[in-house]
């Protein structure tokens, strides 16, 4: 009997637009795909950038296949979405959001970028649990994440309105424990390279988010190198803030942001 291929969940393809020499690379989040920031893609192709958004390990498939995979992977993925960049643009930018900006942050110490757009981003976890979630994991391997909040409607009402097939969030509802504690070790290594971010740096977070409340932007704040930082906080939004009622707020901060730390180039 022959084996399946494996395949991608529809909306989780990754994201390409070419455009000019300003390379935008933008990371999805934790148990996310694509599709978080699908529309975030949009405006920075809008503005004549070239954009990719990629597709990060064991996102936007199965959700057994988070289990297998390490922070190392998602780190090197976005190392391999830089230099595609790096090698068609003048210019890259690094924008992520959630898990995405703690990428963008590592990427942003080790490799020379123009600017980085850091979207609600934690570096500390209220939850003890993911402290231990390397231990929890072989008493409960998965746990149900289902959204229970009114933002799938939101998002099945945007893409209506885009003309998109309406499928509403595009993510994980069952986490695996030993995915959660690979995203906790990121976030403690992306703590350790912060000194060593020296870009242009803007940081978007709301003052509603439940998941990463707004203190997290002063954290990462206080630890960078960067001699430009631009703080910002929109007032409505939970966590998934480029996709919720503000998201066009957001739009306009991350490609103004661009569009100011930019030079002129050639398409």
């Amino acid at each position: 009997m022959t084996t399946p291929l494996p395949a991608i969940c529809q909306g989780a393809e990754p994201f390409f637009h070419r455009g000019s020499g300003v390379g935008c690379l933008v990371l999805h989040g934790f148990m996310a795909s694509p599709a978080e920031i699908r529309w975030l893609c949009h405006a920075l192709a809008d503005a004549g950038h070239t954009v990719f958004g990629p597709r990060l390990p064991g996102h936007g498939t199965n959700h057994h296949d988070m289990t297998r995979v390490r922070w190392q992977d998602w780190y090197t993925a976005t190392l391999d979405g830089y230099h595609l960049l790096r090698s068609q643009c003048e210019q890259v930018f690094v924008a992520g959001h959630s898990m995405g900006g703690v990428l963008a942050l590592l990427v942003g110490a080790a490799m020379p970028v123009n600017g980085l757009a850091v979207l609600a981003a934690p570096a500390a976890f209220r939850s003890r649990a993911m402290r231990y979630a390397h231990l929890i994991r072989y008493v409960l391997p998965y746990t149900n994440q289902r959204d229970k909040t009114n933002l799938p409607q939101i998002i099945r009402e945007e893409q209506a309105r885009r003309g998109e097939p309406t499928l509403g969030r595009v993510r994980y509802d069952l986490w695996s424990s030993a995915a959660v504690s690979q995203l906790y070790r990121l976030t403690n290594v992306m703590l350790q390279q912060l000194p060593r971010v020296t870009a242009p740096l803007l940081l978007v977070y709301s003052q509603t988010d439940r998941t990463v409340p707004p203190d997290n932007m002063d954290r990462v704040a206080s630890r960078v190198g960067s001699s430009v930082v631009t703080k910002h906080c929109v007032e409505r939004s939970d966590h998934i803030l480029i996709q919720d009622v503000e998201r066009d707020l957001v739009f306009q901060q991350v490609t103004g942001f661009i569009h100011a730390h930019s030079q002129p180039t050639q398409l």
